[in-house]
């Protein structure tokens, strides 16, 4: 009898503690699965240009096109946007290939086919350049073509 007893109340004891652990299980059994979040195949957002780029992109784009120059002979230069450049010389009836990069607000780098990087200052507006060569000679160019 005294076995008995014990069984009952292990079954009492035991009982409220498989009931517990079978809501439990049930629980977590009714769920629905969750389904994979998807990650989307995206292009990589484009970087933001900062100050310095921002104003090297500036100068190239007021830049680009055909200049005339304000001088007898009438040199021309021609800004691409590939970053090449031509210079034609009215007096030699001559085309000096080369190419170039804007460094900053007023500064640019040329380099002509067949030399070393030469840093010129520049000041542009819509229709007038004014190159400065590396030994400070300013050059006046009018707009004869382009943006």
């Amino acid at each position: 009898m005294e076995n008995a007893g014990r069984r009952n109340l292990l079954c009492l004891l035991l009982i409220p503690a498989l009931v517990g652990c079978a809501g439990v299980l049930q629980d977590e059994a009714a769920k629905a699965p969750e389904p994979p979040v998807p990650r989307e195949i995206a292009a990589p957002a484009a970087p933001i240009p900062d100050e310095a780029e921002t104003v090297r992109l500036q100068g190239k784009e007021m830049l680009l096109g055909k200049w005339r120059r304000d001088a007898p002979g009438g040199d021309t230069i021609e800004f691409l946007d590939d970053g090449t450049v031509n210079f034609f010389s009215a007096v030699e009836k001559r085309a000096y290939p080369g190419s170039y990069r804007v460094l900053d607000k007023d500064k640019l780098e040329i380099v002509m086919k067949s030399g070393a990087p030469l840093t010129w200052g520049y000041a542009v507006t819509r229709g007038e350049l004014t190159l400065t060569t590396p030994t400070g000679v300013g050059m006046k160019y009018k707009r004869s073509r382009g943006k």
